[in-house]
């Protein structure tokens, strides 16, 4: 698997400069066939709330028809694994919001791939031995809820 980045920077509103993260991922053969076997395509890698986005989303929708649809998929923050199999485009306020975003990025393409690796194992049954805890660590799983 491999992430690829692409960065630009274009002039935004008010003289200020927009930054521009583009980011992919590719596959091999056999990568795809486990995205394809697994579904995964379909996961959410990186989940975000955006209360306004909806209602903003429909008073765009109503001021300009199909550019509703647009609207949203440009400022949504949730990222599912197909936004990243066919290229996705983030905008960015500053530099340090895209190096964020770049890292943030890897980081669940990251997990990704080694859930990918471990779906390779998913048949059969595996035994996890669970060992009681001492009286003290156990009173802390209990409170932590871990």
């Amino acid at each position: 698997m491999d992430l690829l980045f692409k960065r630009e920077q274009t002039p935004g509103k008010l003289g200020r400069v927009s930054f521009k993260l583009w980011g992919k991922i590719e596959l091999n053969e056999d990568e795809q066939a486990i995205v394809k076997r697994y579904r995964f395509d379909d996961a959410v890698l990186i989940e975000a709330i955006q209360p306004t986005l909806i209602r903003n989303t429909l008073l765009v929708a109503l001021a300009a028809g199909g550019v509703g649809y647009w609207y949203f998929n440009e400022k949504r923050e949730t990222i599912f694994v197909k936004d990243l199999l066919h290229g996705r485009h983030f905008t960015c306020p500053s530099v340090i919001e895209l190096a964020r975003k770049e890292a943030w990025l890897s980081h669940v393409v990251a997990f990704l791939r080694q859930v990918m690796e471990s779906a390779k194992h998913w048949d059969g049954t595996q035994r996890h031995e669970v060992e009681p805890l001492p009286k003290d660590e156990a009173r802390q799983v209990i409170i932590r809820g871990l």
